[in-house]
């Protein structure tokens, strides 16, 4: 994977629905669905996260805060928010658009055995840049799997998807939270599933491992 330069200029973008053209659904969840569209005032593609708020399980101060979180990051290796507003029931998140998709979508078209060592290597330095990033500024991601770790087009690794973030900092009812169970449970270890069970470093490297189908 090549690293890619991180291109600080701030440009804005528009929170009305009619200056974007949605083109083709690339993702889908439990309440989202990711498109491919065109932010017409620039000619240009980005991705845009349309969340049902009807059907999300998340409270609306859960989702504001995915929402700021994503829109003050600053990092190469997390994906930023342009911007986020409601759309009749739907909150639109509006991202930048990785061509390349999620380790998972790229393991399933072209790697079914996983991928090679050094490509392992190169995927989990730099989400281990992003994870570094987050815990300085105070954020938990919580969701760490093949299917969020997205790649541009010229290779740069990116951390994407805070649906079940949380903030170190948070204090009552949502600090006692951070101990409750969320997440993926397939890409969890089963140390940790076990009553007591907790992190450290061999088992967050038996995560990525996993994820990245290496065992």
């Amino acid at each position: 994977m090549r690293k890619g330069g991180w291109n600080s200029a701030k440009k804005s973008y528009s929170v009305s629905s009619a200056d974007y053209r949605l083109l083709e659904e690339v993702g889908q969840g439990a309440s989202a669905t990711v498109y491919r569209a065109m932010y017409v005032p620039y000619n240009e593609i980005v991705a845009v996260k349309s969340l049902d708020l009807d059907r999300c399980n998340s409270n609306l101060d859960d989702i504001r805060r995915e929402a700021q979180t994503m829109s003050l990051i600053d990092h190469p290796n997390v994906v930023k928010a342009y911007c986020s507003f409601v759309v009749e029931r739907f909150l639109w998140v509006v991202m930048p658009f990785l061509a390349e998709g999620s380790c998972l979508h790229l393991m399933k078209i072209a790697y079914p055995d996983g991928f090679e060592e050094n490509v392992i290597g190169s995927i989990l330095k730099e989400t281990l840049k992003a994870l570094e990033y987050l815990h300085k500024h105070g954020h938990i991601h919580r969701d760490v799997k093949a299917g969020n770790i997205l790649l541009d087009s010229s290779g740069v690794v990116k951390l994407a998807d805070f649906g079940v973030s949380a903030h170190l900092f948070d204090k009552g009812d949502r600090q006692r939270s951070r101990n409750t169970f969320v997440g993926t449970p397939c890409w969890m270890a089963p140390e940790v599933l076990q009553p007591g069970g907790g992190y450290d470093f061999k088992l967050v490297f038996f995560l990525f491992k996993r994820a990245l189908k290496i065992i």
